[in-house]
């Protein structure tokens, strides 16, 4: 039951924010949100760790990044989610930390305040940019996933 009602509560959360459409358009919240699969093959230069996966949704408002996230199949503890400034193949800094809360088994939700610049690019041009988990056992990435 409890497994339940947390994805239920992931779902409801997830239903309430913003499409990517809606990026750019005037009272949008200069923002969007992008479903993305990570995967450990996308790690660079990697590797990730075989086996583990994640679906999320990034929701990028004005000042802030919402996100929702199942992990599955992750061997070590997680150290850092975070998004990067970075194309397809290539690494770079880290512009904005996530801060997971867990709402269930590996399901996590959060909001982070961000740098409104920031979080204007990324609503322009997501594919500059990716997500990756870090973890004890894979401090380069467990695995990754460009935004879209």
């Amino acid at each position: 039951m409890r497994k339940v009602l947390a994805l239920f509560v992931v779902l409801l959360a997830c239903a309430s924010l913003p499409t990517l459409s809606e990026a750019g358009k005037p009272g949008g919240g200069g923002g969007g949100r992008g479903a993305v699969q990570l995967v450990p093959e996308a790690v660079v230069p990697g590797p990730g760790e075989p086996g583990a996966s994640a679906s999320a949704t990034v929701t990028v408002r004005r000042t802030e990044v919402r996100f929702a996230m199942t992990v599955n199949q992750l061997s070590g503890f997680i150290t850092t989610i975070a998004i990067y400034k970075g194309g397809v193949g290539e690494t770079g800094p880290m512009v904005v930390r996530l801060s997971p809360s867990a709402i269930g088994i590996n399901q996590l939700l959060g909001t982070v305040p961000a740098d409104g610049t920031v979080c204007g690019d990324i609503s322009r041009n997501p594919g500059d940019y990716f997500i990756q988990v870090n973890t004890n056992l894979y401090p380069g990435g467990s695995m990754r996933a460009q935004l879209k």
